[in-house]
């Protein structure tokens, strides 16, 4: 009975991992560009700015990248810390101030481009859980190795459902403060996140690894 409950355990505790892992976010990078003649000095400190109509959105996307920026060892300046309350930037004049007042040598632009929702079909599947079988062993019940002999295996059939992902789109430009020229561009999908900061985790992860990889920052 005891092994029974242990099998039913781990063949819970493996439909629920997979359930999990059906649900989590991912994050990729599916576009992206960068200067190859770009000769200036390696970006260090960026002013992040994100386009959102929501300005509370805005204000938690720019704080959570530049902790993010932080955790792996860049600098940043959120741009909401440069404007006035509840106000975007309106046009390039704007920015350059700011530019001027933060002391960066880049600029880093979030655009929200949507969210798609998008049906998927996940095919019927047949799952084999243990049933462990107590043929030997103190009185039945499987003590010490030899009630594990005869093991053998349930067929459990689980029929195909319709999953509906919900896709968030971003488009992220980077420019040289020193050429105003844009050194860097992307545009990531994000799928079914739990939460607007995991997908900024997984955002500045993707972008910073890029562009130290084109050798545009340290």
């Amino acid at each position: 009975m005891a092994l029974k409950l242990a099998a039913l355990k781990i063949s819970v505790s493996v439909i629920l991992l997979i359930v999990l892992n059906a649900c989590t976010s991912s994050t990729t990078l599916y576009e992206r560009w960068s200067n190859d003649a770009y000769q200036g000095p390696k970006l260090e400190k960026v002013l992040v700015i994100g386009v959102f109509k929501d300005d509370i959105r805005r204000r938690a996307f720019e704080s959570a990248f530049v902790k993010e920026l932080q955790a792996m060892g860049e600098k940043g300046v959120a741009g909401y810390t440069l404007t006035p309350p509840n106000k975007n930037f309106k046009n390039k004049e704007e920015i350059l101030d700011a530019v001027k007042k933060s002391g960066v040598d880049a600029v880093l632009i979030t655009s929200f481009k949507g969210v798609i929702e998008k049906e998927r079909e996940v095919p019927p599947r047949m799952d084999y859980v243990p049933s462990m079988g107590m043929r030997y062993g103190r009185y039945g019940y499987g003590y010490g190795y030899p009630g594990y002999y005869g093991t053998t295996y349930d067929v459990v059939y689980r029929p195909g459902y319709t999953v509906k992902d919900s896709i968030v789109q971003l488009d992220t430009r980077v420019f040289s403060v020193a050429t105003q020229e844009m050194v860097w561009a992307g545009k990531t999908r994000s799928v079914n996140p739990a939460t607007g900061e995991e997908i900024v985790q997984e955002l500045v992860k993707i972008i910073v690894r890029d562009m130290k990889t084109s050798g545009l920052i340290k």
